[in-house]
């Protein structure tokens, strides 16, 4: 463990139990009573574990480059659940010693304090890692594309020296310098001098290794954006045939995630029904006052596992009759069909709520792709290979795609989040990505 990952654990279970000292200290005037202070102890170990586990599902401890929205939406949630366990905890334990106040002035003073620790770390980290500079390589279009996908969304993380693209092709409009071609790729490697390499998808199996060769030897790191092949091998076991040596593919799903996920859905689903249905009434109130002539729920035909076809149902968030003169739009973001009260309901996910009827009833599950309409299914059939894969899994509500991708990721892009997802499907994995959803509910930029 890395002496940087170790200060970070020291300081973040440290500052989670001094915010619990000042509370009690503004709380008691300085003069905390030790009947109080003994039931904080007695539930600290406790508190300060969920703490530990939930710095360390959000990924907090583990490196990478970030932008600090989402570390501070991860922050926020991380206060609140720990919040949450420790009040219930304390009931559970019957320790009425433990003020409920002291909770409620804890959380404040916990997300100032990590929030400023974790930003010094956050500009540390920029500082001492620096941007990372890249070389983009592949066809003109996709390599162009990624460029400009780093530049706007990597903010001040990634800057790209350049593209390396297939001779004979001149790209029509790019900001970034054309370095060489794909012959030339050693050269402007050499030329470039970047701290890593970004290979496209695209790219033919020879190409990939001949550039991996050249990469590699220049002990440069290497990104590359995987295909249908390369994440079926994802999680290959190695085996023999008789001899021969060879990779064990399964295919995408592990038919028996189906039994422990309909478990998790149903119970989470009425767990969540009795916090969900206050919100949805006063979503629907707000809905009819805005505009009393239109309907408060939105039914829509979706296509769910294996093809077959469903009514999904939300809030409106639309003007009625959105697509009357238009005929089937995706949704952007900033989508001037938007109702006032609509953009408050797609800011907070609450338009999604009543999807778990659609969970109860077997046509969703709360994590898995995203269902689409029948009409933009067919689109994307034709656009981007293999399509037809994610089909095999259960539609959820939030998956992968919604928690690492944006509203600006592309259909091909959605469809590898949703395959590696199958890839890795556990109920671990579940877990963590219900906590990231949280996280992305904070940020706007995040996919729908």
């Amino acid at each position: 463990m890395r002496w940087t990952k170790i200060v970070k654990i020291l300081g973040d279970l440290l500052i989670v139990n001094f915010s619990f000292y000042m509370a009690f200290w503004i709380r008691f005037s300085g003069n905390i009573p030790y009947i109080n202070w003994q039931a904080y102890w007695t539930t600290a170990i406790w508190i300060t574990l969920v703490a530990f586990i939930l710095f360390y599902s959000y990924g907090l401890y583990v490196g990478g480059r970030y932008r600090w929205i989402e570390i501070f939406a991860a922050l926020v949630w991380i206060v609140v659940l720990t919040t949450l366990f420790g009040i219930a905890l304390s009931y559970m334990l019957q320790k009425y010693a433990f003020p409920r106040s002291v909770f409620l002035m804890t959380a404040p003073l916990q997300l100032l304090l990590l929030s400023t620790w974790r930003y010094a770390i956050w500009r540390y980290s920029i500082w001492r890692q620096g941007v990372l500079t890249l070389v983009v390589v592949g066809p003109v279009e996709a390599a162009d594309m990624r460029a400009r996908q780093l530049t706007v969304e990597g903010e001040r993380l990634y800057r790209v020296l350049g593209l390396v693209v297939q001779a004979g092709v001149t790209p029509d409009r790019t900001e970034f310098p054309v370095l060489g071609t794909f012959e030339e790729l050693a050269t402007a490697l050499d030329n470039s001098r970047p701290k890593a390499v970004l290979l496209c998808d695209g790219l033919y199996m020879e190409q990939r290794e001949r550039m991996l060769r050249e990469i590699t030897a220049r002990n440069l790191a290497v990104f590359i954006v995987p295909d249908i092949y390369e994440i079926l091998l994802a999680q290959a076991r190695m085996g023999q045939l008789d001899g021969i040596p060879v990779f064990r593919v399964d295919g995408f799903v592990a038919l028996p995630a189906g039994a422990w996920k309909r478990a998790f859905d149903i119970a989470l689903s009425l767990c969540l029904f009795i916090i969900a249905t206050p919100l949805i009434l006063l979503a629907a109130l707000a809905i009819k006052i805005e505009s009393p002539g239109g309907p408060v729920f939105y039914r829509q035909q979706r296509v769910g596992q294996g093809g077959r076809v469903f009514q999904l149902i939300k809030l409106r968030t639309m003007i009625p009759d959105a697509e009357k003169y238009t005929g089937p739009v995706l949704a952007t973001a900033g989508d001037p069909r938007l109702t006032r009260v609509g953009r408050i309901l797609r800011a907070t996910r609450i338009d999604e709520l009543p999807q778990i009827w659609n969970v109860l009833k077997g046509e969703m599950s709360f994590i898995g792709p995203r269902p689409e309409r029948p009409v933009f299914v067919e689109q994307f059939r034709k656009e981007v290979p293999g399509y037809d894969w994610r089909h095999q899994l259960k539609v959820g509500i939030t998956g992968l795609a919604q928690v690492q991708g944006r509203y600006s990721t592309t259909p091909a892009d959605k469809l590898r989040y949703d395959l590696l997802y199958a890839k890795t499907i556990s109920p671990l994995s579940d877990a963590q990505l219900l906590l990231h959803t949280l996280k992305v509910m904070l940020m706007r930029d995040k996919a729908s």
